[in-house]
């Protein structure tokens, strides 16, 4: 009878976050609010299971004649299957990073003074926030109204309730900047914990989809009797082709189920 299935596919590994930034882990609620902690508390034990996988799989391998392994590229499945699903609301966030970048060739140039670039400068980059924000509540409400998420959809609700604040309050943020601002110092360190906070609802959007992709993995595993499957990314350095099988494009056939035609 074959073992149960193991799968490396460690839930924290992916990279970029849906708005294309490095995520961080800063919080996003605050301390003590209890309405992201049944998503986070998933995350945890799944990252903590997943890394006691990592020795299991060294051990296997090693005295693994037989052994049935299968690898899935988690990476180029997010970047294929996820951001498409938002690829809207990047192009639109993409567009402003450009009038970041032009405000800043101009003022280079010596084309716009500096009080002028500052306030500008300030203006955008809440614009990019807002930017960002979208792609992210726009990913959050096709899980949420996706049935391949019904398992988190209660968690995924109440993390879309604790979006709502940030929601206002960039809002308000940029109503401020849309005229002259007079604290700038004040106005730049409110701005860096809004990005904080939206760095978190990033962070566990992508986890989320990191888990969905771990879910799927298992079971085309399980169906297809592996003993083992392994994540390419970190995880294998090197594979004899034939004796490895890449379960990547079984995976992702599925993981376009979660999602209506558009």
């Amino acid at each position: 009878m074959k073992t149960n299935v193991v799968v490396a596919l460690l839930v924290g590994a992916l990279v970029l976050g849906f708005a294309g930034g490095i995520v961080g882990g800063l919080v996003f609620a605050p301390k003590g609010d209890g309405d992201t902690q049944g998503l986070t508390s998933r995350i945890v034990k799944l990252e903590e299971r997943q890394a006691a996988v990592e020795g299991r799989v060294a051990g296997l391998s090693q005295g693994g004649a037989g052994l049935k392994v299968g690898v899935v590229d988690a990476e180029t499945l997010f970047t294929r299957v996820f951001l498409p699903q938002v690829q809207a609301e990047r192009t639109a966030m993409e567009a402003k990073g450009k009038e970041i970048q032009d405000l800043q060739a101009r003022y280079v140039r010596g084309e716009i003074k500096q009080d002028a670039y500052q306030q500008q400068g300030a203006r955008l980059q809440v614009e990019l926030l807002q930017a960002q924000l979208r792609v992210n509540l726009s990913m959050l409400d096709k899980m949420i109204a996706s049935p391949g998420f019904a398992n988190l959809k209660s968690d995924l609700e109440q993390l879309r309730t604790q979006a709502k604040p940030l929601e206002t309050e960039v809002q308000n943020l940029l109503k401020e900047a849309q005229v002259a601002i007079l604290d700038m110092a004040g106005f730049a360190g409110r701005l860096q914990q809004l990005q904080a906070a939206f760095q978190q609802l990033d962070q566990l959007l992508t986890q989320v989809a990191a888990m969905k992709i771990l879910e799927i993995s298992q079971q085309v595993a399980k169906e297809k009797g592996y003993d083992v499957v392994l994540r390419t990314k970190d995880v294998v350095l090197y594979r004899r082709e034939g004796a490895v099988v890449d379960l990547s494009a079984d995976v992702e056939q599925r993981l376009w189920n979660l999602f209506p035609a558009r």
